[in-house]
């Protein structure tokens, strides 16, 4: 069970000031000169996810160890997940930012969606941590996993591959790894975010949305093919 073992780091959104460069949830993405927010080919904008400035965050084994990393999925019905439409944008080089982006608590207006973030922009708490495989997942077959309770459902309880992260297992069930993302690996998943009084982020119905990437794509820092899923109980 041991030899599961992954390391992931996982992603908790607090109100806390950040710059346009720090890993974010919400808010403004940093753009270079020249760029500009992207938009679909058929006219419908993206919707900013998150930022991660990996220069900020714990070491990660063939991740990044610096540059920004920005997800945006398209703002239709179904959040671009049956169209392909998300956007990934990758940063080697950039220079940071000492500006405060400001607060708001006003929700984005998008015409064939409902917002995933809610205000913004939060940062992100950052910790590095080691996680067992999901029963769930496709790979456990491979690892002498407790089965019976109340071993089992302890397991189950520790294991479920929730939460907003970089790496680690993934919160699925069987059914949903496929050909291209069962032997992947989890380059960020978005689960909801928020406190007791407050949402930050909300995925149909605390869903979960995911990125996985080939492994050799992600050790060449090659963000064009990824792929992309929205997860919902």
């Amino acid at each position: 069970m041991k030899h599961s073992l992954k390391q992931a780091i996982v992603l908790k959104a607090l109100e806390e000031s950040v710059t346009y460069t720090d890993s974010k949830l919400g808010g403004r993405p940093y753009c270079k000169l020249g760029d500009s927010f992207p938009v679909h080919s058929s006219g419908i904008p993206y919707m900013f996810l998150a930022q991660l400035n990996f220069s900020q965050l714990p070491s990660l084994e063939d991740y990044p160890q610096q540059g920004l990393l920005q997800f945006f999925v398209l703002a239709d019905e179904d959040y671009g997940v049956y169209e392909d439409g998300y956007y990934c944008r990758y940063y080697a080089d950039f220079e940071p930012s000492h500006d405060i982006e400001p607060f708001s608590d006003e929700e984005m207006e998008y015409e064939l969606c409902e917002p995933i973030i809610f205000g913004g922009p939060y940062a992100f708490k950052a910790t590095l941590r080691e996680e067992l495989v999901p029963y769930t997942d496709p790979r456990s077959v491979h690892y002498d996993l407790p089965m019976e309770n109340p071993a089992y459902s302890k397991y189950f309880d520790q294991t479920d591959g929730s939460g907003t992260k970089i790496g680690g297992y993934a919160f699925m069930d069987k059914n949903s790894f496929d050909k291209n993302n069962g032997n992947a690996e989890l380059l960020f998943q978005l689960d909801m975010e928020g406190n007791a009084q407050k949402t930050y982020a909300m995925i149909a119905d605390s869903g979960t949305l995911q990125f996985f990437i080939e492994r050799d794509s992600l050790i060449a820092k090659d963000f064009s093919k990824l792929y992309y899923y929205l997860y919902s109980m």
